[in-house]
């Protein structure tokens, strides 16, 4: 009995925390992305394209005009006693030429991430590749949250 009256308790008093998410009814997304230009890694281009056509809102009347420019780097941070590459740094450099009404701002994101060698470099490749599609989705995330700053 004393159980279940404790459980309703922290119930009733935690259910107004004051938690609001980040994107609520009050932060609705108005704005259209329009990419107008792309360069560098191809593959993260398309990732980061695909990821801002789910944030865009094709209704919105406001529309950002983007340019995007990524790189993606991959260094050798250790080697194993032959000589072989045993861990890597992977990088990836995001800059934003966001264009709206009479506005030009530039933004930059950059994402690091250490991996280790395999032997399998199908596996590695594969490995990757899913670490790119993760940094794409954390950079339109970020660019989301700072356009949505910006209003």
């Amino acid at each position: 009995m004393i159980k279940r009256i404790f459980f309703i308790f922290i119930i009733v008093f935690t259910a107004n925390c004051g938690f609001t998410p980040i994107i609520n009814n009050e932060n609705k997304i108005n704005y259209s992305i329009n990419i107008i230009e792309k360069n560098g890694d191809k593959l993260i281009n398309n990732l980061l394209s695909s990821e801002l056509k789910k944030i865009s809102n094709s209704d919105a009347k406001k529309i950002i005009n983007l340019k995007i420019n990524t790189s993606y780097n991959k260094i050798v941070i250790s080697r194993d006693s032959k000589g072989n590459a045993s861990d890597y740094q992977v990088t990836v450099l995001t800059r934003f030429v966001i264009e709206n009404d009479k506005i030009t701002k530039k933004i930059s994101f950059e994402d690091k991430q250490n991996l280790n060698n395999t032997s399998d470099i199908f596996e590695q490749k594969n490995y990757e590749n899913i670490i790119r599609k993760n940094f794409a989705v954390s950079i339109a995330r970020k660019l989301n949250l700072e356009l949505l700053s910006q209003k």
